[in-house]
């Protein structure tokens, strides 16, 4: 609205304001009657984007890490290189986990020569079947220490699962590190689906659905939305953050992507909400995505304050969410001089 129309309007309330108090003057401001206009407002409905914010990567992108804890040996890799599966990552200092399972095959080979030697006495009726018992669960428990042993022992060592790319390596030789932690990103070849990860509110995820459409932007193609899609949708908010993760599928169109880039995306829910298109003179109070709209219900001569929600900008209307018709008709001139219960005149 531009300013001669803004004056132009401001006057005219002013009249109506003027005559209407005095046609009923008082000193309490409740008591004066305020002349407004009202009228029933335009309905539609419109799916309002859902923005969020994400980093780039492939869809098959691990972190690796050992089964063990200890002190890093050596890294064969460095972020960027290119590996081929079976390619020896990384090992740890084999020296305590060496022992481990040293000890672990002389338990074992004690637990056999105990369980031979009861199985003879048992034969000579000199051994109880309790005996004989104990003697054979100590053996299993014995193998399953040995198993257990050379098991961490294999994956004290990280190797390739694929060929593929090392995106960024997170630890140096002769650190130490603990138990699953991750020491290197990979990233497998010829995975060509990059895919956005990003977190979105209680009110945004309960509008989402897979396979609804979005577009990427990208701050290394400025100006290029690239084609997206929602394929994963939590079903659980995250604990830290109180948000709900979704995984957006996006389509690199020939370009370039590294991982690890910054990705905005704008989804497009397929469930359409009901607005109300109201004038912005309508409007007071607003804050935010918070205002205040004036109704009347018919015959009443008394205004009613309620709290809308600023959705976004329509042409010459704000679009409120949800429907206000039904709570009354709309006071759209005169909003700036009332308050929560003034008197009201409608004039036409």
């Amino acid at each position: 609205m531009n300013i001669k129309l803004n004056l132009l309007l401001s006057g005219t309330l002013t009249l109506l304001v003027a005559a209407c108090s005095k046609e009923a003057p008082s000193s309490n401001i409740n008591e004066q009657v305020v002349c407004v206009k009202t009228e029933a407002l335009e309905e539609t409905t419109a799916a309002l984007p859902v923005q969020c914010t994400g980093i780039l990567s492939t869809k098959h992108t691990v972190k690796l890490s050992f089964k063990t804890g200890g002190i890093i040996s050596r890294i064969y890799v460095n972020a960027g290189s290119t590996v081929k599966k079976g390619q020896l990552i990384a090992t740890l200092d084999m020296t305590e986990i060496s022992s481990q399972v040293n000890q672990a095959e002389l338990a074992f080979e004690k637990a056999d020569r105990d369980l031979e030697r009861v199985k003879n006495l048992y034969k000579d009726t000199v051994a109880t079947q309790q005996q004989l018992q104990d003697a054979t669960s100590a053996y299993e428990a014995a193998m399953e220490n040995m198993n257990i042993a050379e098991f961490n022992k294999r994956y004290s060592s990280i190797i390739a699962p694929a060929d593929g790319k090392i995106i960024a390596k997170l630890s140096e030789e002769h650190e130490l590190v603990g138990a699953g932690m991750p020491l290197v990103v990979f990233s497998q070849q010829g995975d060509d689906e990059w895919i956005v990860r990003a977190g979105v509110s209680d009110k945004d995820i309960i509008r989402l659905k897979n396979g609804d459409n979005a577009e990427a932007f990208i701050d290394a193609y400025p100006g290029y939305a690239f084609p997206a899609v929602v394929t994963q949708i939590s079903e659980a908010a995250d604990p830290m953050s109180g948000t709900f993760e979704i995984e957006v599928s996006i389509n690199p169109q020939n370009e370039r992507f590294i991982n690890g880039l910054v990705a905005k995306v704008k989804i497009e829910p397929q469930n359409a909400q009901l607005f109300t298109l109201v004038p912005p003179e309508a409007i007071t109070g607003a804050e935010g995505k918070r205002g205040y709209v004036y109704v009347v219900k018919m015959a009443d001569t008394t205004a009613r304050k309620i709290p809308v929600t600023i959705a976004y900008l329509e042409n010459d209307n704000v679009a409120v969410l949800g429907r206000i018709n039904n709570m009354g008709k709309v006071i759209t001139r005169g909003a700036a001089y009332l308050e929560d219960g003034s008197r009201i005149n409608i004039v036409k």
